[in-house]
Parts: structure tokens; C-alpha cells; sequence
């Protein structure tokens, strides 16, 4: 039978929560991008910085590998249409046909630019180990604070399933321990059937 709520004792003391103002309203200024980006990567470079993953960013010590990940976009760029325009094989200096070196230099600065995506969470991957969804991106701050302030039923907490270690939906809850006289070193819960 549950414990009467109201000699319900919480060990666990409620502290007194606070609604959270923003402190980042928007996404941060963009800075300017590094010199000698071509057009795209510029355009890439203000997309980044508009968009919601770059609230994350600090503008200031993030900006080196920020700068080093455009260069590298713009470098296989670069790289790509060099490739589309001579072709997968090119002469040797024998003469003979070979696979153009800027293919393995491609996969190389790929490999770079995904860990550095990955760093920066431009991925949905990466946005989650970062624990960044897309909905709670864009979700804004003061929608989380109404979240959190609708509050709800206490009957609707789970923890109240189970008071004082007696009954769970209709199922004993018994606690068992070992045999050493009250001493517990491990504690096992077996749900057994009334």
C-alpha cells in the first residue's frame, strides 16, 4: 500500500528553480572571411555563421580552426575542378598513364574537413555528440523556460510507482541482501508476483 502523501518525506530536499534568461538573443557576428576564399566558400562562410550551430561557436578561439576548415573547403574546391578539368589520369614522368596525385591529396583534406565538421557540429552526427538536435538548436531559450513552467501532476511522476519499496503496479517489491546480519555490500530488487 503507498505511503499517504502527506507523510511523504523527500530525502532529496526540491531546490527553488529559476526561469533562465538568454544571454545569446542571435547567432554571433560573422567575421570576415580569410583572404583569397573563392566566392562559394565566402557564401559557405556566411551561411555558417548565420545558421543556428554557430551559437555554439566562440567567435574569437574557435576562429583559427573555423578559418583553417573554410581553407581547406576552398582548397577542394580548387582541387575538384583541377581533377574535372585534366581527368583521373594524367602522364607520368615516364610517359606512362597514372592517377592523378591530387586524388589521394582530395581524400587526405576530406578526411581533415570531417573532423573538423565533426568538431564543430556539421553533421546531424556530430550534432548529436555534441547533444545538439536540430529542433533544440532552433528551439529558442524561452521556449524551454515555458517548458519547464506548464509543470505538471505530481501523481504523474514515475518515481511515485514505487513508495517506500512495497508496491509496483500490483507486484511485491521485496529487498534483498546478504545474509551478514543488515549489512548490505549489494542489494538486489526481485519483483515477485502477490
Amino acid at each position: 500500500m503507498p505511503k499517504d502523501p502527506e507523510k511523504r518525506q523527500r530525502r532529496n530536499a526540491a531546490h527553488d528553480l529559476e526561469v533562465v534568461t538568454d544571454p545569446v538573443a542571435a547567432a554571433p557576428e560573422a567575421p570576415a572571411p580569410p583572404a583569397g576564399l573563392l566566392k562559394r566558400t565566402r557564401e559557405r562562410w556566411a551561411a555558417y555563421w548565420a545558421s543556428p550551430v554557430a551559437r555554439l561557436a566562440d567567435p574569437v578561439s574557435d576562429l583559427p580552426a573555423l578559418e583553417r576548415l573554410f581553407a581547406l573547403y576552398d582548397d577542394l574546391e580548387r582541387s575538384n575542378a583541377t581533377v574535372k578539368r585534366r581527368g583521373h589520369m594524367v602522364t607520368g614522368s615516364q610517359g606512362q598513364a597514372v592517377l592523378n596525385p591530387l586524388l589521394r591529396h582530395i581524400q587526405v583534406t576530406q578526411g581533415e574537413v570531417r573532423q573538423l565538421e565533426d568538431r564543430f557540429g556539421l553533421s546531424p552526427r556530430a550534432r548529436l555528440s555534441l547533444n545538439v538536435t536540430l529542433g533544440e538548436a532552433a528551439k529558442s531559450l524561452a521556449d524551454l523556460n515555458s517548458d519547464f513552467t506548464a509543470g505538471g501532476e505530481e501523481d504523474d511522476d514515475p518515481r511515485f510507482d514505487v513508495v517506500d519499496g512495497e508496491v509496483l503496479d500490483g507486484a511485491m517489491l521485496r529487498t534483498c541482501g546478504s545474509a551478514s546480519g543488515g549489512l548490505f555490500r549489494e542489494t538486489r530488487r526481485a519483483y515477485l508476483p502477490e
